[in-house]
């Protein structure tokens, strides 16, 4: 249709402004000479407003992915497809955009055709959704997982940074749906998928934000959700994702009277550590998995066999521990404290150990960091002060002179709300002064310094209970935290003490740690004294107390007993012979029982 250039005819201008559909004539430069009343409220603008100014300063193509903008007419700057009003700096509704070439004496003009395409997007979405999303958890399914696995795997093998595949199976999901229903069945999977979801949203050293990049949840139908990793440093973190999952899923689920734990086994295979493609990457998470089942279920395997043996035996681990606690397998061996000027014993520290069946002792390095990590360490941590003190209690009894017991703390007691009542009760009904317990606690632990741990040491130091410093030195040595906190006592770690007195260095440190202790009037007691030599410098720079091999190991309780009788009857001998002037007594072991380990 040619346009003329005298005054449009009065029909062609009613035809214009009643078309249902949005209507903008462009001149060959793409500027805007005629604007309909539909295409300005498509563009949420006046007819005014529009006119004169180019098209592409009211319409985009630029976040439509399948237009490239090389069949663009020259000077108009859009092609037909989808386009998006621009309103405010970004963008607004979205259209579907036509084109009809109109030739004229002064060139090629353009009349663009303007639908409203919300809904269809709308729809678009809706099914594009429907096709990567599964309906009932709303996580994405088995489509949409292959294809962010491959991505994944691409990343993996570009960056050649490990990325982990976990299957994850509910464990005896049938019998729900087969006793209760499946509507029954469909809420615990929802309740599942929340928790996982709620799981990988707590931030730690591994688990990142579930909708970053880096994690993608899926549930690929039944009762199979399959978890990908990315970016994870070792097969540990994996492990570690696995452990937190399973510890997620032990909060149980209500449906009406009935309350369910669900519990599920768990598959993992490292990507590229395995060395396949997409489909035996899944089809050795999915054999992992079911060597978790033939375990017993409620746990995870790996499929590499080196990786896998390491997994069982720390299973086997954390299996024993619980039955440790349950059968009552844990001892307390005592090690002697003694003043460096007198000789006198002033004190035990409690240790430890677990004699396990079958394996004999087992070294409290190999155990303490599972008991850490699974939550244990509350159960038995409580067991060692109602322990300790009524030992202590028990060698009052006895007449044994009054010795001070020192704990161990972890950051995970330290925390628990019920410590200081736990302490409190145990302390009245042992009959014990709350001086005689001294509580270590680990810098790492008071450089925390948040209401928490501010209470819990306030609570503690108003009990009368001593607070210590274990390893004073090995973390973030700070003089802040021991002037905020009520600290009785401050350990030289033993690898401070080890290289005394050969090593200048070490000396400066002992040097000025008991520099430290004396001018806040700190105990300074130094661990690891194995040598005379070493317990004579200490005693020289002003040290208070020491432990260590050279006074005596670690020792149960009727071997303490017969240890510290001896010293009694050696000091009586002494005495005897001497008269009541006599210089200290010597520190070195006066005769270990052979029992003590």
């Amino acid at each position: 249709m040619a346009v003329s250039s005298s005054a449009p005819d009065p029909w062609f201008v009613a035809l214009f402004e009643s078309a249902s559909e949005g209507l903008l004539a462009c001149d060959p430069a793409g500027r805007v000479v005629a604007c309909s009343l539909e295409a300005a409220r498509l563009l949420h603008a006046e007819p005014g407003d529009v006119q004169g100014g180019r098209v592409v300063d009211w319409i985009t193509q630029d976040a439509c992915e399948h237009v490239t903008g090389a069949a663009a007419p020259a000077g108009l700057g859009l092609e037909p497809g989808d386009a998006f009003a621009r309103e405010g700096g970004g963008l607004g509704r979205p259209l579907d955009l036509r084109l009809t070439a109109v030739d004229t004496p002064s060139g090629r003009h353009w009349l663009v055709h303007l639908r409203d395409a919300t809904q269809r997007v709308k729809a678009e979405a809706h099914l594009a959704h429907m096709a990567n999303y599964d309906s009932l958890t709303g996580l994405p399914n088995r489509l949409l997982f292959q294809d962010r696995l491959k991505q994944a795997m691409k990343r993996a093998r570009r960056s050649g940074t490990p990325m982990a595949l976990m299957f994850l199976d509910l464990d005896r999901f049938k019998l729900v749906n087969d006793s209760l229903g499946h509507e029954v069945g469909d809420r615990l999977l929802k309740h599942v998928a929340t928790t996982l979801t709620a799981c990988m949203r707590q931030v730690d050293s591994v688990v990142r934000l579930v909708d970053q990049e880096g994690f993608t949840l899926s549930r690929l139908g039944g009762d199979e959700f399959t978890l990908i990793a990315e970016a994870i440093e070792c097969a540990e973190d994996a492990a570690l994702i696995a452990r937190r999952l399973l510890e997620a899923l032990h909060s149980p689920f209500r449906s009406g009277d009935e309350e369910i734990v669900v519990s599920a086994s768990i598959g993992i295979a490292m990507y590229p550590n395995d060395d396949v493609d997409l489909d035996g990457l899944v089809r050795h998470a999915d054999m992992a998995m079911y060597r978790s089942k033939s375990l017993g279920r409620g746990t995870y395997s790996f499929f590499s066999d080196d990786l896998n043996a390491a997994a069982a035996a720390r299973l086997s681990l954390e299996s024993g521990l619980r039955r440790a606690i349950e059968r009552q397998e844990f001892q307390l061996y005592f090690q002697p404290k003694a003043d460096l000027h007198t000789g006198e014993i002033t004190g035990v520290e409690a240790l430890i150990r677990w004699h396990c069946p079958g394996q004999g002792m087992v070294p409290p390095d190999k155990f303490i960091a599972v008991l850490e990590e699974t939550g244990m360490i509350l159960p038995v941590g409580a067991w060692v002060i109602r322990a300790a003190c009524s030992q202590l209690a028990e060698w009052d009894r006895m007449g044994l002179p009054p010795l001070r017991m020192a704990v161990n703390l972890s950051a995970r007691q330290f925390r628990h709300q019920y410590l200081a009542s736990m302490v409190a009760d145990t302390l009245r009904e042992n009959y014990i002064n709350p001086r005689r317990l001294e509580i270590e606690l680990t810098e790492s632990l008071l450089m925390e310094d948040n209401e928490t741990n501010r209470g819990m040491l306030e609570n503690l130091s108003r009990m009368g209970v001593r607070l210590a410093i274990d390893d004073f030195g090995t973390g973030h040595s700070s003089l802040s935290y021991i002037k905020r906190f009520n600290i009785d006592t401050l350990k030289i770690d033993r690898s401070f003490v080890q290289s005394l007195p050969e090593n200048n260095e070490d000396v400066a440190i002992a040097t000025a740690v008991i520099a430290l202790g004396r001018s806040m009037r700190m105990n300074v007691v130094a661990e690891g004294v194995e040598t005379q030599a070493q317990a004579d410098l200490l005693r020289q720079l002003g040290c208070d107390e020491m432990q260590g091999y050279l006074l005596g190991r670690p020792m149960a309780a009727p071997d303490l007993v017969a240890w510290l009788q001896a010293r009694q009857r050696a000091d009586a001998a002494r005495r005897g012979a001497y008269g009541a002037s006599i210089d200290p007594m010597p520190l070195v072991d006066l005769g270990e029982p052979a029992a003590a380990t």
